[in-house]
């Protein structure tokens, strides 16, 4: 009997966790304002191991229980709701290890597969209401259509979102410009207005073969612009592909998402870049973000060398009281005045920061330089909320 009850107990959670995860993946660009697309996605993929433990205990409790395994494995169609249980489980593996395969499977591939996740959903239903011991009580009737309206309202939310998303219309290739040795920008023409903040991202794809998965590239242009700025560093065959695209070739846009935006207006503000991190304040400062506030802004960039300051130029003729800016060169002797040697530390950041308690830290940029940046800047009691990071990684 403890083993049949930990087997209802894990089903319960175990159904309860795949409808939740579900309903997050349907509704991630809804949630996208509030909590971030990169949190959310972290957030599914860890979620996503948890369901399984309690998916898996599952059956694994009852064949413990029974002392049989292959009921539990052959459906048999005489028994119907054991039987979608069955087929659902098998549905989850498969989902699961293509999750886990993502970057080579296509993109329509994909989208079959997320189908066959709502058929998951119901033969999981099925199976929980027709075989399950405690569903004719009202608490759990009522948890059942809960989530049952739950998933099919995230179900909704997407497909409304995929219409919107044809009508946006397309994007194509303006140019493609060599900045430095590693680093090229990608202008794109939309055939409508796109609409962003600036600090924004968006998710690129392109029709080539063995190119399946979309990546994230933070928008470079101010939102008053009509094209659309990406800066790219080549470092993998989807962004080889990016670089050697043609005037004219189409790429798939969508987006835009993140909450990597500049929302409060009284704090000073601490841009942090490192690389083609400085995309996102490129977007902000394009934007008139040093006309339209009365408060200090501080940019540190963080560079090996000084041929590695991208659009350095650029940012130079920014010229205002409000406005410093300072390139940090850690593998070479910096020759400008308006450069520091090393890395972006404490010493650097206690010199030209004046009130670290009223200042907002935008950090982007390498992995590495943000983890060891939240260390740096939680050792000088600066508050978590005023640290404002995004998580790429895919």
């Amino acid at each position: 009997m403890p083993l049949f009850l930990l087997g209802q107990i894990a089903g319960l959670i175990g159904f309860l966790c795949l409808s939740i995860l579900i309903f997050s993946g349907d509704t991630a660009r809804y949630f996208d304002r509030f909590f971030g697309m990169d949190k959310i996605i972290k957030f599914q993929r860890k979620f996503a191991l948890f369901t399984a433990l309690f998916v898996l205990a599952h059956p694994l409790f009852f064949m413990l229980g029974r002392k049989k395994i292959l009921p539990f494995l052959i459906p048999d169609f005489s028994r119907l709701p054991l039987t979608l249980g069955i087929i659902a489980l098998y549905i989850f593996i498969a989902i699961m290890i293509a999750s886990a395969f993502y970057k080579r499977i296509s993109y329509a591939v994909w989208q079959y597969l997320h189908v066959i996740t709502y058929a998951l959903f119901w033969f999981s239903l099925y199976h929980a209401v027709n075989l399950g011991s405690d569903s004719a009580y009202w608490p759990m009737k009522t948890a059942y259509l809960i989530l049952t309206g739950a998933v099919a309202a995230g179900l909704v939310y997407r497909a409304v979102y995929k219409l919107k998303q044809r009508r946006a219309g397309k994007f194509y290739v303006a140019n493609v410009k060599q900045e430095n040795q590693d680093v090229f920008t990608l202008t794109l023409k939309p055939e409508k207005k796109f609409n962003f903040k600036a600090g924004q991202f968006c998710f690129l794809r392109l029709k080539q073969a063995k190119l399946y998965a979309r990546h994230p590239f933070t928008i470079a242009s101010s939102p008053a612009e009509d094209e659309l700025r990406f800066v790219i560093k080549i470092q993998g065959r989807f962004t080889k592909a990016l670089k050697n695209l043609k005037a004219g070739e189409e790429v798939i846009v969508d987006g835009p998402f993140g909450i990597f935006t500049v929302n409060d207006q009284a704090k000073d503000l601490v841009l942090i870049a490192g690389g083609v991190g400085i995309a996102p304040f490129l977007s902000m400062l394009r934007n008139g973000l040093i006309e339209k506030t009365n408060r200090n802004i501080v940019l540190l960039y963080g560079a090996k060398t000084e041929a590695e300051l991208i659009y350095r130029t650029e940012l130079e003729s920014l010229k205002n009281s409000r406005f410093k800016k300072v390139f940090v060169i850690s593998d070479q002797t910096a020759a400008s005045a308006e450069c520091e040697n090393g890395y972006i530390n404490q010493e650097i950041i206690k010199k030209y920061i004046s009130n670290l308690n009223n200042s907002l830290f935008y950090v982007c940029g390498p992995e590495l330089m943000k983890t060891s940046l939240k260390e740096i800047l939680a050792d000088l009691k600066v508050s978590r909320k005023n640290i404002i990071s995004e998580d790429f990684f895919w």
